[in-house]
């Protein structure tokens, strides 16, 4: 069923027109087809909740009271943490049947807790300082509200507002009592969902006050902007599902669950994360709303009279308990590390992770991997990675090879890293059940599957046929699979070979919504539905596990994935899934790209050219031209399209995706720079305009353009037939914010501007203040670049002054984290009306890098220099070449030499 070998004849014999289907949305619930998001969507009066005073006690950084209304009584703890974050629990009281299974997993360590600073309980409320004295915790009682304030003393989100507040009790089933429908079991295309102690459900309201936008909730291919959802549409769905062909423009649930909101205005913001990994809908809504009740806490924002705009969500989950972490900022980067510090930030990758990759399902054999390595060098093309799909192995069976088609993969991977690049293979959770497979049999006789209510392992359908899922929630399960990656066990692999972990929603072609049944049991007493949306980040995590252990935590892994959750960046990529090659699922990959990476998650990409169909070729090319600029750079393709090697294509679309590549690869080293220092400060390479100006509330919705780090803007053509486009440059607050064409470095005035963009032209813009780091000498990898000379783009702000940074290692080891790395930052100042200097500075580092300077490039210089010389460690002045274009004001500086290692100054005179 593959496309054949015969790829080199002309295109239109390739492959028949692909024919697949667009996704069955009946195959999937809606709000009202889910018992428990029907009953919690259709609270319309206030569950009456109210906090018992004389319940209250208080211990360092927790503060706990009981709640109750006519129906039940439960446990509220408001817990300080560090870093201006506060947690909210809502549970069952220590008397329940059974425990709420909270995600712990997906910590990157366990919350830090910070005792209260003071706690004043009082007749009708409590008010509650936390130890750094920048966020604050005002409860009321009755009703009961807990509202949180930020530093600043300003009222940035309430929980219960609207109260929604509503938890089902875990129960033991009276019979001859009556309970509500779905309670017990629930039907859906023919499928039966037992559930053994009852419906679970927790749900409760969450107000952002004074925000009309918030962001988040990633994965739907949706807007940025979350929208109105109340009266209009389903709630977004939080449920990984294995949905080829998505629609778009609409809050299905796709395969990433990150109940993540980041709420934004000018020059505040605010973020809350539901920590829940059961199936769970949200509700959206802006609106502007009278003080009324609540008027006393809203004279702490506005002035008396005046309306205060709020943006509400309604979280609704099946199981699990109310767990909300509120990171009150209040910038935006502030909110980001807050989050960063308690779900992790994304590892520095390996160098050649961050280039090119090629992919399709499938390269039929060893023959079509050295013919398609072979066609990027014959055509002047950088790659870093070739991939194999499913069908490189044995009947479907992982960490095996197809003897036939692929006799000798270890041979194979040597040659494909004799050019300096990386292979990828695919490792799926679900394996094949055959007793002549050693991983299944091996797992059998372990105890390591899924089970099911009676025991018995669970069993599903997938690519192999009959399959049977690992239990990643098993200790033994973790480090039986860790055990799989080593050179010894997996075959044919090296450290050239790098993982794929797909299908791990999990996909279940036989099951509900084509994925595993709820009342499934993991190690423990676990049910499926407690833990359901985090299947696919355990699996990555102990993929991650293996491949460290491969080396002895020597090299850096890379992984991608498809599904994930909370704290999947700390082992995985991500890219979107099975889009297709369409304009609109061109134009959705920003918005998607850009929600994950606010939620925490910033190595993500979506399939270059779109996974089903055959794209044109104005489409692929504007495609290329957009994934440049995305963090995760990979093209890929069904098995039933026709091929796409980039030389498969005219002359004139060879040309424009051979430049997407080499401009991509120019810029790695700023990119590599950007994931370095997110991982110290969790801001991801790719940023919505709001990061950088963060009081342009113009700004909140732009979602066709973006920031990549602090200096370069990218708005490329997702439109069809679109040539000329418009852009929004951001003037800054001072309104004297300055901005270069990218490729010809000439100033750009004006806030909006329209701007001429044929098909060979990607409307980029660096920003000025900014220095930005690049490589020139494109090669044929990432890898064999990572000595080069760097070119240094220096574009001059208002003052005439810039600045930025670069950040070097051996790109794939982790010897970085023992001080083998070298950072060293830049900045051109204008010391007179005369003169000017830039200077070079080793920040820190040990790392004996052979990069030096070779050219610097002065973008806004106003007039020719007299001289420029340079002054490095211990040697006398020296004077250095240089070009000044009077047109575009841009000045040329050749040959500085200057390691950056050292420290050096280059004086310019005009």
């Amino acid at each position: 069923m593959t496309a054949g070998s015969s790829w080199i004849v002309p295109l239109i014999l390739l492959a028949a027109p692909l024919a697949v289907e667009m996704v069955k949305r009946e195959e999937f619930k809606t709000c009202d087809q889910s018992a428990f998001c029907k009953q919690h969507r259709a609270i319309s009066e206030p569950t009456g909740y109210e906090l018992l005073a004389d319940s209250i006690a208080h211990s360092g950084a927790e503060w706990s009271a009981n709640l109750q209304n006519s129906q039940n009584t439960l446990k509220l703890k408001v817990i300080g943490l560090a870093d201006s974050t506060v947690r909210v629990q809502i549970d069952e009281p220590e008397t329940a049947i059974r425990k709420r299974y909270v995600p712990n997993p997906a910590f990157v360590a366990l919350p830090e807790e910070l005792a209260f600073e003071s706690v004043e309980n009082g007749a009708q409320e409590a008010k509650i300082v936390g130890g750094n004295k920048k966020v604050k915790v005002v409860v009321s009682y009755k009703p009961f509200i807990v509202n949180i304030f930020n530093k600043l003393d300003e009222l940035v989100a309430q929980v219960n507002r609207d109260g929604k507040l509503k938890v089902e009790e875990f129960r033991t089933k009276e019979e001859g009592k009556e309970y509500p429908d779905g309670f017990w079991e629930e039907r859906f295309k023919g499928f039966t969902d037992h559930k053994q102690h009852g419906s679970s459900s927790v749900g409760v309201d969450i107000s952002f006050v004074n925000f009309k936008t918030a962001y988040g909730l990633p994965e739907h291919a949706d807007a940025f902007a979350l929208r109105n959802t109340v009266g209009n549409t389903d709630p977004y769905r939080l449920y990984n599902l294995d949905v080829f062909e998505y629609e778009l423009n609409n809050p299905m649930a796709l395969y990433v669950s990150i109940p993540y909101i980041l709420a934004h205005r000018a020059g505040r913001s605010v973020g809350a994360l539901w920590f829940n990994a059961a199936e769970t809908w949200v509700d959206t809504q802006s609106s502007v709303t009278s003080k009324g009740l609540f008027g006393k806490m809203f004279d702490k924002v506005v002035g008396a009279g005046d309306n205060v705009p709020h943006f509400d969500a309604h979280f609704m989950s099946e199981s699990g308990l109310v767990d909300i972490f509120f990171f009150v900022g209040p910038t935006v980067k502030d909110v980001q590390r807050q989050n960063a510090k308690l779900t992790g930030t994304t590892p520095l990758p390996p160098l050649f992770s961050i280039g090119y990759h090629q992919c399709r399902w499938n390269y039929n054999d060893e023959q079509d991997v050295a013919a398609v390595n072979k066609g990027f060098d014959d055509h002047d093309m950088p790659m870093d990675v070739i991939w194999l799909d499913i069908e490189h192995t044995d009947g479907k069976k992982y960490f095996t090879w197809d003897k036939h088609k692929f006799p000798t993969p270890n041979d194979m991977v040597d040659k494909v890293a004799a050019k300096g690049r990386k292979m990828v293979t695919i490792v799926d959770p679900h394996i094949k059940k055959d007793d002549g497979y050693y991983v299944y049999k091996d797992a059998k006789d372990k105890g390591l599957f899924v089970k099911r209510t009676d025991g018995s392992d669970f069993e599903g359908h997938c690519w192999p046929g009959a399959s049977e899922y690992l239990d990643f929630w098993h200790p033994d399960t973790r480090s039986y699979w860790k055990d799989q990656f080593s050179f010894d066990r997996y075959t044919g692999s090296s450290s050239n070979l790098h993982i794929w972990n797909d299908m791990n929603e999990p996909s279940v072609f036989s099951g509900p919504e084509i994925t595993m049944d709820k009342e499934s049991i993991h190690y423990g007493g676990i049910e499926h539905r407690e833990v359901h949306n985090m299947y696919g980040m355990m699996y990555t995590s102990a993929t991650f596990d293996g491949l460290m252990a491969r080396t002895g935590g020597k090299e850096r892994p890379f992984i991608l994935s498809r599904a994930g959750f909370i704290g999947t960046q700390r082992t995985a990529a991500i890219w979107t899934g099975d889009n297709t090659a369409d304009w609109g699922h061109l134009e959705i990959a920003a918005p998607m790209t850009l929600s994950l990476s606010i939620a925490g998650v910033p190595f993500v990409g979506a399939d270059v050219g779109g996974f089903f169909g055959n794209p044109d070729e104005q489409l692929l090319s504007r495609w290329y031209q957009t994934g440049a600029f995305q963090p995760f750079f990979r093209a890929h393709a069904h098995i039933d399209t026709r091929r796409r090697e980039p030389w498969l294509f005219s002359e004139q679309t060879q040309g424009i995706i051979r430049e997407a590549l080499r401009t991509r690869y120019a810029l790695l080293p700023y990119w590599y720079t950007l994931f370095q220092q997110h991982s110290e400060t969790g801001v991801p390479p790719m940023r919505p305009l709001f990061y950088e100006f963060e009081n342009d509330d113009s700004l909140l919705e732009e979602q066709k353009q973006w920031m990549v780090g602090n200096g370069i803007l990218a708005r490329p053509v997702v439109e069809k037939d679109t040539f000329n486009v418009q852009v929004k440059l951001p003037r800054g607050e001072h309104k004297n914010e300055r901005w270069y064409e990218w490729v010809s470095g000439a100033e750009v005035r004006g806030e909006s501007i329209y701007v001429d963009a044929p098909i060979t032209f990607t409307p980029v813009y660096q920003r000025g203040g900014t220095i930005i780091p690049t490589w020139q000498r494109i090669r044929r990898s990432a890898t064999l670049m990572r000595d080069d000379p760097f070119t240094l783009f220096v574009a001059l702000d208002s003052e005439g002054n810039s600045k930025g940074e670069i950040y070097m290692d051996d790109g794939q080891t982790h010897d970085y984290q023992s001080g083998q790395f070298v950072k060293a930052s830049f900045t051109y100042k204008k010391e007179t009306s005369t003169t000017a200097v830039l200077e070079g500075e080793h920040v820190e580092g040990k790392f004996a890098a052979k990069n030096w300077v070779e050219r610097v490039v002065v973008r806004g210089v106003e007039s020719s220099p007299k001289k420029v010389e340079i002054t490095r460690v211990s040697d006398p002045v020296q004077p250095l070449e240089f070009s000044y274009d009077r047109d575009s004001k841009v000045l040329v500086i050749r040959k500085p030499e200057a390691l950056i290692t050292s420290s050096f100054k280059i004086h310019i005179e005009f």
